[in-house]
């Protein structure tokens, strides 16, 4: 089988492209981004394109020419690129919000429009989602339990707006609510304000589309709410992937950070 990867930032494309390859050793197509995507996802790709952000027809003509059984988005483009497309994608995306899930669903849908499958992209992850429960075997102080049923009910109202996925919650207080300014940006944002045991919580918005919009916890999350001493960090089960899950919870365990895996309240 042939996969095209539509790869951005961070590690997710790369992870994705090693597990595919371990698992199946599929024929990988990496579509990548100039100043976005990593090399090292040449290691594990089978051909190779490298694109200017925003360059819609460069995708769809190498998806024409590949022609993949499967196509998976993977990865963050930076949001800043939102606001300096050229006008063509201007027009592209004439009366359609701003918000990712807005322009990606756009994109994709033009895609699948000329023939091409857009699989979820934890298809071939699954491993990686978030488990119900504490996932590193920390006992929670009853203070941060309460954060955490606070937050819960927060988050569950505030991901149905679809601004961001993530809150920042301490002593039963909101401390920062994300916008496009990204995960570890918001964290930031609430240690400045609250100092300390802070609780993060991450969740996906009602009706997620998968296939282009997954929320994403990583290594550099967990080293940053050890910086700042974080009380717990909350992600919505089977929602939200851990990349390098292994290391990421025995990485929270040593900074003695419970990562528990909830489900969103109706």
């Amino acid at each position: 089988m042939k996969i095209a990867i539509v790869s951005g930032r961070y590690l997710f494309p790369i992870i994705l492209a090693k597990e595919i390859k371990k698992k199946f050793n599929y024929f990988i197509v990496s579509i990548c981004f100039r100043g976005e995507t990593s090399k090292h996802i040449i290691k594990y790709s089978d051909k190779i394109y490298w694109l200017e952000v925003g360059d819609l027809e460069g995708l769809s003509n190498i998806l024409l020419k590949e022609k993949p059984q499967q196509c998976i988005m993977a990865g963050q483009i930076n949001p800043r690129y939102v606001f300096r497309i050229s006008n063509e994608m201007k027009k592209f995306l004439k009366d359609t919000d701003f918000r990712p899930h807005g322009v990606f669903g756009k994109i994709v849908s033009y895609l699948e429009n000329l023939g091409f499958n857009f699989i979820d992209s934890t298809y071939y992850l699954k491993e990686y989602l978030a488990d119900y429960g504490i996932m590193n075997n920390l006992d929670i102080p009853q203070e941060v339990k309460k954060d955490i049923e606070f937050g819960k009910r927060i988050i569950s109202d505030f991901a149905k707006l679809d601004i961001g996925q993530t809150i920042v919650v301490k002593n039963r207080a909101v401390i920062a609510l994300e916008a496009i300014e990204g995960t570890n940006n918001t964290i930031k944002r609430a240690y400045k304000i609250a100092k300390d045991n802070c609780c993060v919580l991450k969740f996906s918005r009602p009706n997620q589309d998968m296939r282009f919009d997954v929320p994403v916890v990583g290594i550099s999350t967990i080293k940053l709410l050890k910086k700042i001493k974080a009380s717990a960090l909350v992600l919505e089960k089977n929602r939200v992937l851990i990349l390098e899950k292994d290391k990421f919870l025995s990485l929270a365990k040593r900074y003695k950070i419970p990562v528990v895996g909830e489900d969103k309240l109706s």
